[in-house]
């Protein structure tokens, strides 16, 4: 699902920021890396900020986020997220 994701790349820095790409396998290296990992995670809550406000969506976000450090895919840790706000049985909404 996002297994495969390209975040494009108004999405991986803020605006008017570039990383510096002069040190292969520096710290910057290190940077692209955590942005390209937590980018559909950023996608998720931007999204869901729409529909759900702000604090929902952070919540959700950084919870996904904390999953993803603990070992979790994207996608586990999303459809472990969603389910907490659901009732048991009920479907999980389409991905953005």
């Amino acid at each position: 699902m996002y297994g495969n994701y390209q975040p494009h790349p108004s999405h991986m820095y803020p605006q008017g920021t570039q990383p510096n790409t002069c040190n292969n396998g520096g710290p910057n290296n290190l940077q692209q890396q955590t942005l390209a990992a937590i980018a559909p995670v950023v996608h998720h809550g931007l999204c869901e900020a729409q529909y759900l406000g702000y604090q929902h969506a952070l919540t959700e976000a950084v919870a996904i986020g904390y999953l993803m450090g603990k070992g979790y895919s994207f996608e586990a840790a999303w459809k472990l997220v969603e389910s907490w706000w659901r009732a048991p049985g009920s479907p999980l909404p389409q991905p953005y």
